[in-house]
């Protein structure tokens, strides 16, 4: 990992989202970028409303650098650089991340719960859903410790759920984090419980063999993630791990009833969403 892009909006939620980026770029050694997108706008490109673009434009620009020379103060070793694009910002986001590569992508969400959550897409999961990369998002209204102490990794019986053993340890090892492993039983079947079984030793020797502190637990789930939410908070988790499109129940990720839209949405706690690398199975 070598890049950071953190989307800005300029509302709480992004600010947020930048601090914790910020945070992140500091332990692991990486530059950190500031995005802006400009949505278009039908009235901002009609030739009577190109003055208020432009200062639409020079207002995002000035408020970016300021935002970049905050952050660069507490960033002594990498670079910080602002950037803005024209285009929706769940697309604009996975383009500036695909052309630095080997990206981790922060953004805020105000999030949702109940009946409203059938209904209203979320910008967060649209990011989610359109890049290769991992991204994490940071609920408007958390006030949470941004050094790491405990990760919690989630663990079912999915052949890729191991995949994201690998950045929690990269996390760990930054942050001198404490891992916590809750193995997910979805089913009756002794098969699937036993490959949950299988998975989880695999994961505490990966972890023991680079001296992370770990805890496991397993525990038994429905299709809601409310579980998962409880024992993070229980054990002061200040960062959920989950496979943004097949933990648990194999969902279309961005099908507004799948855990992992639940999570994001419902989660206190900052959720780092790693995506599938489909290519092993071939």
């Amino acid at each position: 990992m070598k890049n950071i892009i953190v989307g800005i909006d300029f509302s709480l939620g992004s600010m947020n989202a930048m601090k914790h980026a910020v945070s992140m770029a500091i332990r692991l050694k990486t530059d950190l970028t500031l995005l802006y997108s400009l949505t278009p706008d039908a009235k901002l490109i009609e030739e009577t409303n190109i003055t208020l673009r432009s200062n639409i434009l020079s207002i995002a620009e000035k408020k970016l650098m300021e935002l970049a020379e905050y952050c660069q103060k507490h960033i002594h070793h990498t670079k910080v650089k602002h950037k803005i694009r024209v285009g929706k910002a769940a697309k604009e986001i996975a383009a500036e991340a695909k052309e630095q590569g080997r990206a981790l992508v922060v953004v805020g969400t105000h999030g949702t719960s109940g009946f409203e959550e059938f209904f209203i897409g979320s910008t967060a999961m649209r990011i989610i859903s359109s890049t290769e990369f991992p991204v994490l998002t940071v609920r408007d209204t958390v006030n949470i410790h941004r050094d790491l102490t405990d990760i919690v990794i989630i663990i079912d019986s999915s052949r890729e759920t191991l995949q994201k053993v690998k950045i929690a340890a990269l996390l760990s090892k930054a942050f001198q984090a404490k891992v916590h492993i809750v193995g997910v039983y979805t089913s009756k079947y002794r098969d699937l419980r036993d490959l949950v079984d299988a998975y989880v030793n695999k994961a505490e020797i990966y972890f023991n063999e680079r001296d992370i502190r770990l805890e496991s637990t397993i525990i038994e789930s429905d299709k809601d993630p409310r579980r998962i939410i409880e024992i993070s908070e229980g054990i002061k988790a200040n960062l959920i791990i989950s496979m943004k499109e097949t933990d648990l129940y194999g969902d279309d990720p961005f099908s507004l009833t799948s855990f992992s839209q639940k999570l994001v949405n419902r989660s206190s706690i900052p959720v780092l969403s790693v995506n599938v690398d489909t290519s092993i199975f071939r």
